[in-house]
């Protein structure tokens, strides 16, 4: 039985009729390159942004939000957080310009289009049913070729183009059953519409050729389901994605898992992350990338700038000492409910911060 069998109903809700699942298909075909080989690299697509972003889109503006990246396990917490904030007065949606990057750019997008009912709802889903998850996202199991650019990604020590670009060509050698012919529609069932939803909403990756840092907005006239599979194509994972001619994936594989530097100049901005930046994320499994992360500094860097900051770390939830996989269905109800639980006891901090 496929998956679409087993979630019945909720799938044909999900993922539309025969009509839509043309369209997906097409847009697929879309995505890819039209001709044999690879363009040279350095070419004007306006994807490519390099560190710090210049200039940034959150010049003049007055409220920044940064959505790093974590998975099932922080994108379910992200929701919960997002709920309790929502239910009292506090709508992270009024954000003038969102970056999200991974699980972020997931709720970025859903944030940025009001539909914050449609992931949750399906994260409850997937919590009373772990199994099809697993089946929607399969990245517990892994072979040779993904253990792979597991390893590279987890082993790294430098953020260099020269590191990033060995971990892309591990990502898009490494043989995925969620690949780039695929992984985008597991994101449209569950992002739903994929028209871009707002103009403050940006999103990131890296481009696997050229190890370039890829910043996504309306202005590329890319479908937002594809962007977020961009973002989150982790290397021996899911993915890589096609954007436009480049071959990308996941935002978080380089300096900077949250790139912060997208919504510099802002009045103030709430900065959500898995971890504190430290080196035992890794240790911890709350990073899936050993590059030196530069968190703290893209902090300070806000604040020496005149921006209030606020820097919230979902990190491990109480009792637990180490995650084993961000991706492991098992996290999604005990994050939902800590997300909301850290939504409640914030919620001064950040009305301070957001009102």
């Amino acid at each position: 039985m496929t998956i679409e069998e087993k979630l019945g109903r909720r799938a044909l809700i999900s993922t539309g009729t025969l009509a839509t699942a043309t369209v997906i298909a097409g847009r697929a075909l879309a995505q890819a390159p039209t001709l044999l080989g690879a363009s040279p690299a350095g070419w004007s697509d306006g994807l490519a942004h390099p560190i710090p972003y210049t200039p940034s889109p959150g010049l003049g503006k007055e409220r920044g939000l940064v959505l790093g990246g974590g998975g099932a396990y922080l994108v379910s917490w992200m929701m919960g957080y997002f709920h309790a904030l929502k239910q009292n007065g506090i709508d992270l949606a009024t954000a003038d310009v969102v970056v999200g990057t991974s699980a972020g750019s997931v709720a970025g997008a859903v944030l940025s289009s009001g539909r914050l009912w449609r992931l949750t709802g399906e994260l409850d889903f997937f919590r009373d049913f772990p199994k099809l998850f697993a089946e929607l996202v399969p990245a517990l199991q892994a072979n040779p070729s993904q253990e792979r650019a597991r390893k590279l990604a987890v082993d790294a020590k430098d953020a260099s183009f020269e590191t990033i670009r060995g971990i892309g060509r591990a990502a898009m050698a490494a043989r995925n059953p969620a690949g780039t012919d695929k992984y985008f529609t597991t994101l449209h069932r569950l992002i739903g519409p994929t028209t871009w939803p707002s103009p403050a909403l940006h999103t990131t990756a890296n481009d696997c050729y050229t190890g370039e840092r890829i910043v996504v907005s309306a202005s590329a006239g890319l479908h937002v389901d594809v962007a977020c599979a961009a973002s989150s194509s982790l290397p021996g994972s899911m993915g890589p994605t096609w954007l436009k001619d480049r071959l990308c994936m996941d935002g978080g594989i380089c300096q900077t898992s949250t790139h912060s530097d997208v919504v510099a100049g802002v009045k103030r901005a709430l900065v959500i992350s898995l971890s504190d930046g430290g080196p035992q994320a890794v240790a911890q499994g709350l990073r899936t990338s050993g590059m030196p992360n530069t968190l703290q500094q893209e902090i300070r860097d806000l604040e020496a700038s005149g921006t209030r900051t606020m820097l919230t770390v979902a990190g491990l939830a109480p009792g637990v000492n180490h995650v084993d996989s961000i991706m492991d269905p098992k996290w999604i109800g005990p994050m939902l409910t800590y997300g909301h639980e850290r939504g409640l006891a914030e919620l001064p901090k950040v009305k301070a911060l957001w009102t």
